[in-house]
């Protein structure tokens, strides 16, 4: 098996088991199909199958999916992002080849059943907007929580890049910054882009970091929780309702 193909049944193997193991498998369906950009009608041209069967699937009307019915699913994402450019594949596998939570970089990460705006999530969790106010009504769809320090000593500048470059439409916070510099400029260098940073244990931000943040259209927050532990678990406790 080529690398490719063994990296591309690996993010199918991942959506299937989110799908199947779903309380919700037609929300978990719609969440991964609006990952990839895809529109209902243009899912439905490939399937060959009436954009309302989509419809029915993602909200409930219609039963749960079979295997069969997941398996065809998954395969038309990954090939319509294939002949796409491979974009969205390339930026989940990413993440998928470093090891991260082994090192204890990544310490917290999780993905929602339905999508909340980054307003919502900012308040609940009392984080501090500064810059972007005007953007967070743009949805995410899980966050990731990443110890900057330690991906800073144990990753090489590769590895340490590509990370920020794997969480599009989620939320990324770091903890253990200085100023906010660093993490704002790896992200500048990435194609795939975070929807909202939050900065955590930051004394004053540096101006850099706001001007990347107002650059890049990608609100920026700051969270005064007193430590790690705090915030991971008020982070657990994050539902939408």
């Amino acid at each position: 098996m080529s690398y490719q193909s063994s990296v591309r049944e690996r993010l199918a193997r991942r959506i299937a088991g989110e799908i199947a193991l779903s309380d919700h498998p037609g929300k978990t369906m719609k969440i991964w199909r609006e990952r990839f950009r895809l529109p209902q009608i243009v899912l439905a041209d490939h399937l060959g199958i009436s954009p309302s069967v989509i419809s029915d699937y993602e909200s409930g009307r219609r039963k749960s999916p079979g295997t069969s019915t997941i398996r065809r699913f998954i395969m038309a994402l990954l090939a319509l992002d294939e002949q796409n450019g491979g974009q969205v594949i390339a930026g989940f596998v990413r993440l998928m080849d470093v090891s991260l939570v082994d090192l204890n970089i990544v310490l917290a990460m999780s993905d929602f059943t339905t999508p909340m705006t980054a307003k919502e999530f900012c308040q609940r969790l009392k984080f501090t907007i500064k810059t972007g106010e005007k953007l967070v009504d743009r949805e995410i769809y899980g966050y990731t929580l990443v110890d900057v320090e330690r991906a800073v000593k144990e990753l090489s500048s590769d590895a340490f890049l590509k990370l920020f470059g794997t969480t599009t439409e989620r939320c990324l916070i770091f903890t253990n910054v200085s100023t906010g510099r660093a993490p704002m400029i790896a992200i500048k260098s990435q194609e795939f882009k975070p929807s909202l940073v939050v900065l955590h244990g930051v004394g004053e931000v540096d101006r850099l970091a706001l001007e990347l943040s107002e650059q890049m259209r990608i609100p920026l927050a700051v969270s005064k929780v007193g430590s790690i532990e705090t915030l991971t678990r008020e982070l657990k406790g994050i539902e939408p309702t």
